[in-house]
């Protein structure tokens, strides 16, 4: 394991099937990142040494609390292991109640017990796939929000047309980029951005007026690998030939082929081909 997830689901094998797959798939369907024996575990792999990197290595800890999982010692392993991370009031542990009483749990945990839970008997695995991202990952969430109320004003929306000039211009951001995007932002800004008349300021500002900033920021760093590649490549110096390679991939980026430039058939060509070599949809 090499990258962190953004949950561990400890849980009883015999949940699999009534839980457990199908709230994995609502999970990653939200772009989530999870930890899951069934993916996550391949022939050969040490199962105590791969179930304490998945712990370590996850942001939050997924409890599914059943009646098997009380008789589990896997699972009490995990859940004390996951314990010894919540320190300082850090929420870390996120228990699902399935099929069990509360004082089922609390005969095992009076911690889990007091511990506000989600509860199978009174809501959808979408429902509590769409709570648990609001927790997990606050940034899927906001721009799933954003997406919702986008739908819900098209269908209210009335067509007309309106003069160029009237059409105002988003002012007032979306949303605040993560740490992980404002990253990702700075890249895309050091590399193909020196030579775009911009700003590191007006950068992210920019990506903050959009819903969805890291779909914009995905197509932007697409196009930054290409532009990079291609100038480290043909070892290209001279600015005005830089601003012609980036304004022809912006161009392929939003569906256009800008052959205004002094760029030949032969570079355009070379380009177009990079690009369809990186691109990859949202």
């Amino acid at each position: 394991m090499e990258k962190v997830r953004d949950v561990f689901i400890s849980h009883a094998s015999e949940d699999k099937d009534t839980i457990v797959r199908e709230l994995v798939q609502a999970l990653e369907k939200l772009k989530l990142k999870v930890w899951y024996d069934e993916f996550s575990l391949t022939v050969g792999d040490s199962l105590s040494k791969s179930i304490d990197e998945g712990l370590l290595k996850s942001n939050f800890g997924l409890l599914i609390i059943s009646k098997k999982f009380l008789e589990k010692k896997w699972t009490d392993y995990e859940y004390r292991s996951l314990l010894s991370k919540e320190e300082k009031g850090k929420k870390l542990i996120l228990p699902i109640w399935h099929d069990i009483s509360q004082q089922e749990v609390k005969n095992f945990s009076l911690y889990l017990s007091d511990k506000i839970a989600l509860d199978t008997s009174n809501l959808t695995i979408n429902k509590i796939a769409l709570k648990i991202t609001e927790i997990v990952r606050p940034d899927i969430y906001q721009s799933l929000k954003a997406y919702f109320l986008f739908k819900d004003l098209i269908k209210k929306a009335t067509q007309k047309e309106v003069k160029l000039s009237e059409i105002k211009k988003q002012e007032k951001p979306q949303s605040k980029l993560t740490k992980n995007l404002e990253v990702r932002a700075r890249n895309i800004f050091y590399g193909i951005g020196q030579v775009l008349d911009i700003t590191i300021e007006e950068t992210i500002y920019n990506y903050e007026l959009d819903i969805r900033p890291d779909r914009e920021i995905q197509i932007w760093e697409v196009i930054n690998l290409c532009y990079l590649e291609y100038i480290h490549t043909h070892k290209i110096a001279d600015v005005k030939q830089k601003r012609n390679i980036s304004s022809l991939l912006i161009g392929l980026s939003l569906g256009q082929l800008y052959k205004d430039t002094d760029l030949s058939e032969v570079q355009i060509a070379e380009l177009i081909n990079i690009y369809k070599k990186y691109y990859y949809k949202y």
